[in-house]
């Protein structure tokens, strides 16, 4: 399983439910990476999204009779396909990068104001692997698990 998070300079993922910054190109990866794959998101996450056609959603939530338009409700992790990217928020990377070989993480060469931030300890077990992009405004890196994941 794969994730991928967003941060700022200062540690910020969300803020009110959404992005607290508009960088074009963390966008543009972000649509290449998971464009016609199954993606998992919690369900603030969901509310916070533009629709995202061309995949897959599952949304992770305590209340799994929720309709959710366009997107599965699953409450289990192990109802989480294996091969779905894990797109946020905290609580679901909390619960799901456990599981995960890889991590994207994108840092957006700003620093915002949020209130919803990266867990540094989400990285516990990984290694940089390598720069995928680097321009002026962000940079992503992959991370992959050094050990066996949980």
């Amino acid at each position: 399983m794969i994730a991928i998070v967003a941060r700022s300079e200062n540690g910020v993922i969300g803020k009110d439910g959404g992005l607290p910054w508009r960088c074009k190109g963390d966008l543009q990866f972000f649509k290449r990476t998971t464009m016609g794959r199954k993606i998992v998101v919690g369900r603030t996450t969901f509310e916070g999204l533009p629709p995202l056609k061309g995949r897959e959603i599952f949304v992770l939530t305590r209340k799994p009779d929720a309709g959710f338009e366009g997107a599965t409700a699953v409450s289990n992790p192990a109802d989480v396909p294996a091969d779905a990217i894990v797109c946020g928020g905290a609580a679901i990377y909390d619960l799901m990068i456990p599981q995960c070989d890889q991590l994207l993480v994108t840092t957006v060469k700003k620093e915002v104001e949020g209130d919803t931030f990266f867990n540094f300890q989400w990285l516990e077990g990984f290694e940089p692997e390598e720069t995928i992009e680097e321009t002026d405004e962000y940079s992503v890196v992959s991370y992959r698990r050094s050990g066996p994941s949980s």
